[in-house]
């Protein structure tokens, strides 16, 4: 099912179904990709932490995330805990299998200079979905859809809050919109609680108040809606 490599240099993991020859001479030179004018950039800045990049190989279309280092000593101090890839690998997974709507992870790479890590990458299919920006912005055309999507989002908080999993940065920005459904982005900070405990619920309510937060600095009218409905069906109550 998957293709695994790991050397002194880098750590692989790929998908076996996508691992052709395209597919193996990219992930032998992830970064070509990000000099090469032809993609399309999604995130490309001097000092971002993410470079965020889609690519077509065999005629199907991929979001590559690079994770940027931040230095020598910053490595030094995350050598014990997982990348921010390896993380959003193992997430996207747990999501997967528990039915909630991600981008398919397709592999994950980790570059090595000794036992500190260098460059991490994160590689998924491309959905092509609607930004949660472009929904939720001012005189937005989809504004009538807003009641079914706000419900499909709470749909989604109620699934999580099953599982016992807090995003850590939930908002409709970490978004795709499929059918007014939401697809969600941006794993590498999820967790996974073992219990229903005061620390968990005190993040589940930390997510919701991120999500108004954030809708509200887009468009106050969107989230006086969202949290009218969420104090209505005690989202917040869970």
């Amino acid at each position: 099912m998957y293709y695994r490599e790991k050397t002194l240099r880098r750590f692989l993991i790929c998908r076996k179904e996508y691992y052709s020859s395209e597919m193996k001479a990219f992930l032998e030179n992830v970064d070509l990709c990000f000099d090469d004018e032809v993609n399309k950039f999604i995130k490309k800045a001097p000092g971002e932490a993410t470079t965020v990049g889609i690519i077509t190989m065999n005629n199907k279309k991929f979001v590559i995330k690079r994770y940027n280092p931040k230095g020598f000593w910053h490595g030094i101090k995350r050598m014990l805990r997982p990348s921010r890839a390896l993380r959003s690998w193992k997430n996207s997974h747990y999501l997967e299998q528990h039915d909630i709507s991600t981008p398919k992870p397709v592999a994950v790479l980790i570059e090595y200079f000794g036992p500190i890590r260098g460059k991490t990458y994160f590689l998924m299919e491309f959905v092509d979905g609607l930004r949660g920006w472009d929904i939720f912005k001012r005189d937005s055309e989809y504004q009538s859809s807003w009641d079914k999507i706000f419900q499909e989002i709470f749909l989604l908080l109620r699934k999580l809050h099953a599982m016992r999993v807090t995003h850590d940065d939930f908002q409709h920005n970490n978004m795709l919109f499929v059918n007014e459904s939401p697809v969600l982005l941006d794993l590498d900070h999820m967790r996974i609680h073992k219990y229903n405990s005061l620390w968990f619920r005190h993040n589940f309510r930390k997510d919701i108040d991120n999500f108004l937060m954030v809708l509200g600095e887009t468009n106050p009218d969107a989230r006086q809606m969202a949290e009218t409905m969420i104090n209505n069906q005690a989202i917040g109550n869970l």
